[in-house]
């Protein structure tokens, strides 16, 4: 999957979104995981076909400016993985702070490579603009590799990315699919703090027809109506 070259990313469309009461968004390549839920899962496997590299300070550049056209007051990466290409994503972060101190950067992760490397986290939680969201898809190692098709003990590596972030003072926090949420995550992350409940976001399912086909194809749509 080549979506990373030294320090340039693959991407495929800047633009402004609504979320967050307002976001410039850059939309990557590429992720480690093959959710069903997955609105861009066209880019995700075909990442050859489409998108161009740019370079940190390019990106950071063109969510600044998205942001000072619209008004917006928060810039994301979005579309698949931000994690992926380590390096340039906190090149991004760092540069948007030089460019505009007062933009908040949203950073939407899987909590993947957060998991794996506390070092990273480490490094992100010294950002002093920068807000992270760890997204879970599903609340069990079981049914997240129905979901991923990855192997459940995936599923820890989100759970320490949670860790990471907390251990290091981060600002985060956690949302998790409300259809797919278990009582055993929270469990888990009310073992790592109590607080983290209290900003748990439960994040609404919009089921496209092709998300629909990649759930009946995984027999999703029966664990829903179990949950």
């Amino acid at each position: 999957m080549d979506i990373c070259r030294a320090n340039k990313r693959k991407y495929y469309r800047f633009r402004a979104d609504r979320f967050y009461g307002g976001i410039a968004t850059a939309d990557c390549m590429g992720c480690n995981l093959d959710c069903a839920f997955c609105w861009s899962y066209r880019t995700r496997i075909h990442p050859e076909r489409i998108g161009t590299f740019y370079a940190p300070e390019e990106v950071a550049q063109r969510l600044v400016r998205i942001a000072r056209e619209h008004g917006f007051r928060a810039v994301r990466i979005s579309g698949n993985e931000p994690t992926l290409c380590t390096a340039h994503l906190l090149a991004v972060i760092q540069t948007v702070e030089q460019l505009d101190p007062s933009l908040l950067f949203v950073l939407e992760t899987n909590g993947i490579k957060l998991g794996e490397d506390e070092p990273f986290a480490g490094a992100l939680a010294t950002c002093p603009n920068l807000h992270v969201r760890v997204s879970f898809k599903t609340g069990t190692p079981e049914n997240f590799e129905l979901i991923t098709t990855r192997p459940r003990e995936w599923f820890e590596l989100q759970l320490r990315a949670v860790e990471h972030l907390h251990t290091h003072n981060a600002s985060f926090h956690v949302a998790v699919i409300a259809e797919y949420a278990h009582e055993y995550l929270l469990q888990r992350l009310g073992l790592i703090s109590p607080a983290i409940l209290k900003s748990l976001e439960y994040e609404q399912l919009t089921i496209h027809p092709s998300i629909q086909r990649r759930m009946k194809e995984r027999g999703l749509l029966e664990l829903q109506r179990r949950i």
